[in-house]
């Protein structure tokens, strides 16, 4: 109990939120957030989609997803977040995504 008592109490809580782009030479537009306001926001929409799939309905590895992707000017914002299983739906839309990228970029 000593312990307890010797820590100074917390007077203020700065967020730890960072802006990261993911890959190197990533296309501007494409940041991500990370830290804690990621995790609030992973909980929001989970909640929201009622923890499963909004494609296929699975409950398990799920991520969440931009439904407009940043590269083609969606916005990081929940009503443009989704609930997708990490495995086929994620994967699929990513194949497709990355396809498209190739050929604004070619």
């Amino acid at each position: 109990m000593e312990s307890i008592k010797a820590r100074k109490p917390i007077t203020s809580i700065k967020p730890r939120v960072a802006i990261i782009s993911t890959k190197i030479g990533s296309l501007a537009g494409t940041e991500r957030i990370v830290g804690r306001e990621h995790s609030r926001i992973r909980l929001r929409i989970l909640v929201r989609d009622g923890a499963a799939c909004v494609k296929c309905g699975k409950g398990v590895n799920l991520v969440v997803d931009h439904i407009v992707p940043l590269f083609r000017g969606g916005v990081e914002g929940d009503e443009n977040r989704q609930l997708l299983c990490s495995d086929p739906c994620h994967r699929l839309k990513s194949e497709q995504e990355e396809r498209e990228r190739g050929n604004q970029t070619g």
